[in-house]
C-alpha cells in the first residue's frame, strides 16, 4: 500500500448535512420537496447529477434548459458556501487527525477525490490542506461516480498504480468506483450500505494505519490464493 485516496464528505468532515439544507433550500425555490430520506440518493454524485436526481422526483425532468439549470446550481452552492464558512479543524472526523499521521509515518501518500468542487476550501478551513500531496479537481472529469475516473486520476496524480492504492468511502457509488478502480475499498458506515467494500468500518474513529494494513494484507492473501 503506497497511497490512500480519501473521499471528503462522511469521511474526512461531515458536510453532508450542510449540502443537504443547500439543496433542500435550492429545490424549495422551484417548487420541490425532499427530506433527509431522499438526500440519501444524493450522496456520493456530483452537483449535476443530484439536480437530475431531484428534477425526476420533483416530476420536473426536461422542464429547464441547460442555462438555466446551472444556475439553480450556482445557487445552490453559493448557499452551501454560505452554509461552510463555519467549519473549523474541530470539525475533522473522529481518528482522521491520528490516520494521517500514521500514513506520513509510514510515508504513505495521501491524495483527496472528492465530487465537491469547494474541496480545497473546505480542507483549508479544517487545517489539513497540507497533509495531501494531490487534490483531484472535479470540474476537470468527464464522468462522475460510479465511474472510476476520479480515483484513476488522483493515483496519477501521486504516480502510483492503482494496484497499490487504497481508498475510503462513505457512499455506495464511491466504494463501485473504488472497485472499478481496481483499488483496495474502505467503506464507512453501515455494513449492508458497505457492501462490495474489502474492509468496511462504522465509524472514522476506527481508522488506523494498522487496520487498513492488516485488511490490506488478508487482500492481497486472498488474492494470491486464487
Amino acid at each position: 500500500m503506497k497511497a490512500v485516496i480519501f473521499d471528503l464528505d462522511g469521511v474526512i468532515t461531515d458536510t453532508a448535512e450542510y449540502h443537504y439544507l443547500a439543496w433542500k433550500h435550492t429545490a424549495e425555490q422551484i417548487g420541490i420537496e425532499i427530506d433527509r430520506s431522499f438526500n440519501e440518493r444524493l450522496k456520493g454524485i456530483d452537483r449535476e447529477q443530484s439536480l437530475d436526481t431531484i428534477l425526476i422526483h420533483g416530476g420536473a425532468a426536461g422542464k429547464y434548459r441547460d442555462a438555466e439549470k446551472q444556475e439553480i446550481m450556482r445557487r445552490k452552492n453559493q448557499y452551501y458556501q454560505q452554509l461552510i464558512q463555519n467549519l473549523t479543524p474541530h470539525d475533522l472526523l473522529p481518528g482522521i487527525a491520528g490516520l494521517f499521521a500514521g500514513l506520513k509515518r509510514e510515508n504513505v501518500s495521501i491524495a483527496l477525490a472528492s465530487s465537491s468542487r469547494n474541496a480545497p476550501a473546505i480542507l483549508e478551513r479544517l487545517g489539513v490542506m497540507d497533509e495531501f500531496q494531490a487534490v483531484v479537481d472535479p470540474a476537470l472529469l468527464a464522468r462522475g461516480k460510479p465511474d472510476p475516473e476520479i480515483f484513476l486520476t488522483a493515483a496519477a496524480l501521486l504516480g502510483v498504480p492503482p494496484l497499490e492504492c487504497a481508498a475510503i468511502e462513505d457512499a455506495k457509488a464511491g466504494i463501485a468506483a473504488i472497485k472499478s478502480a481496481g483499488m483496495f475499498a474502505v467503506g464507512v458506515g453501515d455494513e449492508s450500505s458497505m457492501r462490495g467494500a474489502d474492509l468496511s468500518v462504522r465509524s472514522t474513529n476506527e481508522l488506523t494505519f494498522e487496520l487498513l494494513k492488516e485488511g490490506w494484507q488478508r487482500c492481497c492473501c486472498i488474492r494470491e490464493e486464487k
